[in-house]
């Protein structure tokens, strides 16, 4: 028997940029790579580690981004931006002769992650971290509506390779205009109102999507 083993691999990057002024402004990118990656959960008190595709952090609900997890040496886009945050959501899958499994991963990569600490304020430093964060959490909710909806196409029989690029499709375009809508309702969080909305609608959205969180195997 034939045995075909691949990696896809979604990387949908939230660069978030914190503006000298306190905006923020999100940019959406796309990688794709083959590799293997050996899955390694962190907790609360975890650090940026290593594998191959950088140093990360995983999205854990009890960890948050501190300063310190910025880490890049210099910041790799123009602009006025004092801070950058990448994260990314995706898959990774092993079909074999169409039986396919993987998982699931939600990142935070620190190496790519950039942090001005001559400009940003020490009053605004809560400021900005809040809002980097949330960048992360929606990163983590579309990695549970990615883990649903591979579900669903494995329930009703269409769970295959070309199915699952469709819906990797998909979901960048909604995780694109998601991200924009933030940045936009919040003003680059310069709005604080709509910033405080827009934290207690994602956690709401995360809490509704609970049954989706252990997405690390499939």
């Amino acid at each position: 028997m034939h045995k075909l083993t691949r990696s896809l691999i979604l990387l949908l990057l939230s660069i978030g940029f914190v503006l000298v002024l306190g905006a923020f402004r999100f940019e959406g990118n796309k990688k794709s790579a083959s590799c293997h990656v050996t899955q390694k959960i962190c907790f609360a008190n975890s650090v940026c580690h290593k594998n191959p595709d950088g140093s990360v952090i995983e999205w854990q609900s009890d960890f948050k981004l501190k300063q310190s997890d910025f880490k890049a040496a210099r910041k790799e886009n123009p602009g006025s931006a004092v801070a950058t945050t990448v994260s990314a959501f995706g898959y990774h899958i092993t079909d074999d002769d169409g039986k396919i499994c993987g998982h699931i991963y939600v990142r935070f990569y620190c190496n790519e992650s950039w942090w001005n600490s001559n400009i940003i304020r020490d009053d605004a430093i809560t400021d900005v971290l809040e809002h980097e964060q949330l960048h992360f959490d929606i990163c983590e909710l579309f990695g549970r509506k990615l883990y649903k909806e591979l579900l669903e196409l494995r329930n009703s029989g269409r769970f295959n390779s070309h199915n699952i690029e469709r819906l990797q499709s998909k979901l960048e375009k909604q995780y694109s205009n998601y991200q924009d809508k933030y940045d936009k309702d919040t003003e680059h969080s310069i709005n604080r109102v709509e910033q405080y909305y827009w934290s207690k609608r994602v956690k709401k959205e995360l809490e509704a999507m609970s049954a989706y969180s252990n997405y690390h195997n499939f």
